[in-house]
């Protein structure tokens, strides 16, 4: 008689999440290290508006401490959304459908949120 091996629960892979959290602390850390860097070194600072895309980038090329911080802040606040986004899908690659509609109300819910908030 052989014996059938023991079978493995279904667990999500979680390491696309962690990358994703952790890229985004990284990247977010690193605009902020320039951005202190910049502000040492002297480079102008203006204060602009990040709505205005083109002249934003061209504050972030010309090493601008304000543009610099402002994309650190940027991607602190993307990345939960990102976080979210990976979470559902490795979910999604274990058919565990009740953790990724889970993971999606959580990110419609923080949509919802930021829209509020912007129209306020």
């Amino acid at each position: 008689m052989t014996r059938q091996p023991a079978r493995q629960p279904r667990v999500a892979p979680r390491h696309l999440t962690s990358a994703a959290l952790t890229g985004g602390v990284v990247v977010s850390a690193g605009c902020f290290l320039v951005a202190g860097i910049a502000e040492v070194l002297g480079f102008a600072t203006t204060a602009g508006e990040m709505t205005d895309v083109r002249a934003w980038l061209g504050d972030l090329m010309a090493m601008d401490p304000w543009a610099w911080a402002s994309l650190g802040t940027l991607v602190v606040v993307v990345t939960p959304a990102i976080g979210l986004l990976v979470t559902a899908y490795e979910y999604a690659t274990v058919s565990d459908r009740s953790t990724v509609l889970l993971a999606l109300v959580v990110l419609a819910v923080l949509a919802l949120s930021t829209v509020v908030a912007v129209l306020r």
